[in-house]
């Protein structure tokens, strides 16, 4: 836990990941990427797929005795995007189209970090295949509970299409056979299938992309601050991981798509989501929204930590094209679906417990219905919309698999009922993207099917690139100071000069601890929710303030481990304020919906003495569906205790649905 470090230079390179990340790709059978700085290191060799096999399995790859400064420590751009997901590779292209210099700077790699290398459907609206506009909508307006933003899901109706038509072009969502029809299933030859696709791979995509653009490139790059003065952006500055280095960004506008995040991951791959932005966000003094709503993803009981265990060939396959699943006839019987299977569930669970698993556990979606696959009903013989064709894997069967994880296009910077560009307050700032915009369609679920998540966020980002570029336009670049940049510099690499403190991994460990209860995560109370925001208080007071780095890889996580207990006191305090239930949000001791104080949004702002306040940001009247509906009309399905509480008639039994 505690621990008294002197440090040389030389002893926190060590800790360096280039050469380790490389061979831990390699072992998974992907091919080596081009990492910053290795060519001019004679000691940082990148391992080969192929040398990484050979390795011992019981040894890490070799970690480099020193890793140099990147060639470039210092960029001046017209639109600087950070993250190299869905979000941010639009809003990049987008920017370099509007005919802006653009860089892009990414805590990873383009296409392999944070949760854009496991999407595995891809969805999008088309008339032409019979898509019904007001059966869409209808079915959003009720699956989200109706504080979703009915206005960004009419901008997804109308350009989704074109969206899906860029990705293609692009070669992201190049069709290939499953293992299954390639004949490496049976085997389980995850290392043949892949080597045998490896060109058709979306994941290198992103920097062909990037390449063909002529876009610079700042990778294994964590951005800690985004420079404001006099109300306006100014550029950023993070940590170039490997080496210890702090790097300047100068831009007339900055578009942020750094995602999510998790505390830890217990089964779902978001290793690289930490809420950076967010944090970021907060301290500038923007409203977050949605932290209430907690993430649906299941992992499996009998080993909830091994997130391969139940995604294991999504990995590799390619993205499935979604769509069509809903319709006039199927709306309600849709979205109450959904709901019970990736809401109600999760809390369901919490009171009963789980069945027993003995880990045979099958799912195997080829036999599925179309709308369990996310596949068009639509009998449109041109229609390619066939959904997801995954092989046998293992199902699911508890909740929290990504603790802190929040539901999907629900939390983020809340930029007014009225923004359509992810415009903040702040002059030349802009957000998109999964965690970073809380303006999307899905409430306080998640109704609209597989595949919604990577569609929005992509259209999102190429209306924040857009937006980004005509603001920079009509700007004149100003730097940022020498001795701003000093400030920054020496608070990025404090915690290297600590002689003694608390280790980031066990901080880590003590917030899972606090947070990943069902009654705090799942099944909330007043009661046990102050609990949990005492012990995360005393975090923030005692910890955080003494996290200590021996190495830079240790740097980065102290400060994610500051923005992950700033992403707990607010969920906490969100949770507690919303005082009902509602989608992923369920209080047992307010086991029912409140229409009358709850159709709104939390926001939670950092105030003027650095004290945490919520509000509530009552949503759009026409978001808020028919009022005058008798309850268990207007709701689908009720949670434990709700019935109790509202006197409401024995719920009636659906045989269709989602799922079914």
């Amino acid at each position: 836990m505690m621990k008294d470090t002197q440090l040389t230079r030389r002893a926190f390179l060590k800790g360096s990941a280039v050469t380790a990340a490389a061979g831990a790709l390699g072992a998974m059978g992907i091919p080596a990427m081009e990492l910053a700085g290795a060519e001019e290191n004679e000691h940082a060799k990148v391992v080969t797929s192929t040398e990484a096999a050979a390795l011992p399995v019981t040894r890490e790859v070799p970690v480099p005795d020193k890793v140099p400064s990147p060639a470039k420590t210092e960029y001046e751009c017209d639109v600087l995007v950070i993250g190299g997901g869905f979000a941010g590779l639009n809003a990049a292209a987008s920017a370099k189209e509007a005919g802006q210099n653009v860089v892009l700077v990414d805590k990873g790699t383009p296409g392999y970090s944070g949760l854009s290398p496991f999407v595995s459907s891809h969805r999008w609206f088309d008339a032409e295949m019979g898509d019904d506009e007001a059966a869409f909508r209808a079915c959003i307006n009720r699956g989200s509970e109706y504080i979703g933003d009915m206005d960004w899901y009419g901008v997804w109706i109308r350009e989704s299409k074109k969206m899906y038509e860029r990705l293609m072009d692009w070669g992201i969502l190049t069709q290939y056979e499953t293992a299954a029809e390639s004949g490496f299933y049976d085997s389980a030859d995850y290392r043949g299938y892949h080597m045998a696709f490896a060109k058709q791979d979306r994941r290198i995509r992103f920097m062909d992309v990037l390449r063909s653009l002529q876009i610079p490139v700042a990778d294994q790059t964590m951005i800690t601050n985004v420079i404001v003065e006099d109300g306006i952006v100014r550029g950023a500055m993070g940590l170039h991981v490997p080496s210890s280095t702090v790097i300047t960004f100068h831009a007339k506008a900055v578009v942020m798509a750094m995602g999510g995040g998790s505390y830890k991951p217990t089964g779902f791959p978001t290793g690289q989501d930490t809420f950076d932005g967010e944090y970021i966000c907060y301290q500038l003094g923007l409203p977050i929204g949605g932290k209430e709503f907690d993430d649906f993803h299941m992992t499996c009981s009998q080993a909830p930590g091994n997130a391969f265990l139940n995604n294991n060939w999504t990995y590799l396959n390619c993205i499935w094209l979604c769509g069509g699943d809903i319709t006039p006839d199927t709306v309600k019987s849709y979205a109450d679906g959904k709901g019970k299977a990736m809401v109600l569930d999760r809390v369901t669970k919490t009171v009963t417990g789980l069945s027993v698993n003995d880990g045979t556990g099958l799912e195997d979606l080829s036999k599925s219905s179309v709308l369990r696959k996310g596949g068009s009903a639509s009998e449109n013989p041109n229609e390619i919309r066939k959904g997801k064709r995954s092989d046998t894997m293992f199902k699911g069967d508890v909740y929290g698999a990504a603790v802190g994880m929040g539901g999907h296009l629900s939390c983020g910077v809340f930029c007014g009922l009225d923004d359509l560009e992810g415009k903040t307050s702040i002059d030349g700032l802009y957000v998109a993207g999964d965690g970073m915009n809380c303006q999307g369609p899905t409430g306080a679920a998640y109704p609209t099917g597989v595949g919604f998540t990577s569609s929005f966020v992509s259209l999102q980002g190429d209306h924040a690139g857009k937006a980004a570029a005509a603001y920079a336009d009509k700007v004149t670049l100003k730097s940022i100071g020498e001795e701003t940049k000093r400030e920054i510099t020496e608070e990025i690499l404090a915690p290297l000069s600590m002689t003694s403190g608390f280790d980031p991994n066990w901080a880590r460990d003590m917030l899972e601890g606090i947070m990943a209860p069902y009654w705090v995560l799942i099944s909330k109370s007043e009661a046990n929710l102050s609990a949990a925001l005492t012990q995360v208080l005393a975090m923030k007071e005692h910890v955080v303030p003494k996290l200590a780095a021996a190495t830079s890889h240790d740097l980065r996580l102290v400060h994610e481990m500051r923005h992950k207990v700033n992403s707990a006191e607010m969920k906490l305090r969100a949770s507690l304020a919303r005082k009902e239930t509602r989608g992923l949000s369920y209080r047992s001791d307010y086991p029912y919906r409140d229409d009358e104080n709850f159709l709104c949004y939390m926001l939670v702002e950092k105030q003027e003495d650095g004290s945490m306040d919520v509000r509530r940001q009552p949503v759009k009247d026409e978001w808020k569906g028919d009022l005058s509906l008798p309850y268990a009309e207007r709701y689908g399905y009720y949670f434990p205790g709700e019935r109790e509480a509202k006197g409401l008639p024995e719920e009636e039994k659906s045989s269709g649905g989602w799922g079914k």
